[in-house]
């Protein structure tokens, strides 16, 4: 959250702290990006909620004509922020286009990395990130796919200079702390002054068990989000509700066959949550995805198995079971 909105600052003073500044964002986006934009002052009716396509990624028609309309009516657009892994499906915005458009818009490209970033380390997510690199700053959670104890907030910028111009502040009794570009003061970068040595369990982790522990555990994630996938689709218990993307998988109980409507449906997937929290030693989330109730699996703890990940599904697959019986008897 501290990094979106040292970024966002940062943005807006990149762009001469415009009038009227307007920030854009996908509405599968994190909440945390609405928050940092009124946190920081963008007015309520300049945030832009871009709606996203099938795959729930950022619709870029829809970002195209937004800017352009917002600028012919007097609007200055200073931030356009992707999802590089958001938060409700783990779908990745289209970042090379987003990257395109920003670059010829004069838009600075904030990727909102915090849950997906991570992925970079192993092949398949590089493949799935690329274009990440041309953002103007990405946001990254070591708390969550680099399997750090709470809090780990970290934020990357192509341009170290846009923190320093946004942040630093000189008075004379920090004058001290200034003894060059070789020894930054990282209060001079971001929001806070007084900062505690989060990157110190980042890097002893690091050094303690080596980057290929870490890519192993990351690619096992992005595996047996696929495999939990190929077992949705197989099932005839079990819809799948968005494309697989990274650790994440929505789906739901809605048998073959079965006519059942979408209050029921609900009904029955919210009985399935309790239970599956309740009953089985996981922890399965929910989200609503274009109305739809969806459960929500994230594959992020590195001692996960095949085993629990398929046993959690045949429970829900149980749960679902029994609960359908009981609303059709009720």
């Amino acid at each position: 959250s501290v990094s979106t909105v040292d970024a966002l600052v940062a943005a807006r003073e990149a762009a001469g702290h415009p009038e009227r500044a307007t920030v854009y964002m996908g509405d599968q986006g994190h909440v945390a990006l609405r928050r940092a934009a009124t946190t920081i002052g963008v007015r309520p009716e300049c945030v832009r909620m871009i709606p996203s396509d099938g795959l729930f990624r950022m619709d870029m028609d829809a970002l195209e004509r937004a800017v352009a309309d917002d600028r012919a009516a007097g609007f200055h657009p200073i931030i356009v922020c992707a999802s590089a892994g958001a938060v409700g499906t783990g779908a990745i915005d289209p970042l090379e286009e987003m990257a395109d458009f920003c670059e010829a818009e004069g838009i600075w490209l904030h990727a909102d990395a915090a849950y997906g970033g991570f992925a970079a380390v192993t092949d398949e997510g590089k493949r799935l990130l690329a274009g990440i690199e041309r953002a103007d700053s990405i946001g990254l959670d070591p708390h969550k796919w680099f399997f750090q104890p709470y809090e780990a907030g970290c934020l990357l910028v192509k341009d170290a200079s846009t923190l320093q111009d946004a942040f630093a502040v000189r008075p004379d009794i920090l004058q001290d702390t200034i003894w060059g570009a070789n020894h930054p003061n990282f209060g001079d970068r971001g929001m806070q002054v007084s900062r505690s040595f989060r990157a110190l369990k980042v890097w002893m982790s690091v050094q303690v068990f080596g980057m290929a522990a870490f890519r192993s555990a990351v690619a096992k994630g992005i595996d047996l989000a696929a495999r939990a996938e190929a077992h949705v689709r197989a099932s005839p218990a079990l819809e799948l509700l968005s494309p697989t993307s990274l650790g994440i998988v929505c789906f739901r109980v809605n048998p073959e066959g079965a006519e059942v409507g979408e209050e029921a449906l609900e009904k029955v997937n919210r009985t399935v949550l309790a239970r599956v929290f309740w009953e089985e030693p996981a922890l399965v989330s929910s989200t609503l995805l274009r109305g739809r109730f969806a459960l929500r699996m994230c594959i992020l703890n590195h001692t996960t198995e095949w085993d629990d990940v398929r046993e959690t599904l045949e429970a829900v697959e149980r749960f679902g079971r029994e609960a359908l019986a009981a609303e059709a008897a009720s």
